[in-house]
């Protein structure tokens, strides 16, 4: 088995055997049953991810997981470390998801969702009888804000809760330091 898809597996398994809210802080119920995204969305997460990825191998965007610390005072590359990866390989192998059933994702602003500690993101439709998602969509305005929110819903999955720091001051973090 690669390296690649042991990651993934472990990730997967670490993912179902977590309490909803993960080991950083306790959240609302989740579904338990993850439906995979649709190939358009699955494609247009791999692009944007692909990208993101690429930004988080660059030195200053790395920073970002010095720059901010979970609940309990760890910094989000502590977090990291014990999947033994780089941030860029844990981005490329992070679960997105459906998030269609997600109370989340029923606010109209909302594009993914994801919650501190668990390693899985849920990629929000762009609305009830829509085609594709908000991430796909946004992909097309603007590649850049999607990358800077897919790195921003990744700093979640290692335990980044918010208020505070506001969403915004998340996803500004992130586009100065990812430039």
């Amino acid at each position: 088995m690669s390296a690649r898809r042991s990651l993934a597996a472990s990730i997967s398994l670490v993912a179902a055997l977590l309490p909803s809210g993960g080991p950083v802080e306790a959240a609302r119920p989740r579904p338990t049953h993850h439906r995979p995204l649709n190939a358009f969305d699955r494609g247009a997460v791999e692009r944007v991810r692909a990208r993101a990825a690429a930004r988080l191998e660059g030195p200053e965007c790395r920073k970002l997981l010095a720059d901010f610390k979970d609940r309990r005072g760890n910094t989000l590359e502590s977090n990291l470390q014990p999947w033994g990866v780089s941030a860029s390989r844990y981005l490329l192998d992070l679960a997105f998801v459906d998030g269609a059933p997600m109370a989340e994702c029923r606010g109209v602003s909302v594009t993914m969702v994801a919650n501190p500690g668990v390693p899985r993101v849920f990629v929000c439709p762009a609305g009830p009888a829509a085609a594709n998602s908000r991430l796909a969509r946004l992909e097309f305005r603007s590649g850049s804000l999607a990358e800077a929110m897919v790195i921003h819903e990744m700093l979640h999955t290692l335990g980044l809760g918010e208020n505070p720091p506001t969403t915004f001051e998340i996803t500004a973090r992130v586009r100065e330091r990812c430039r």
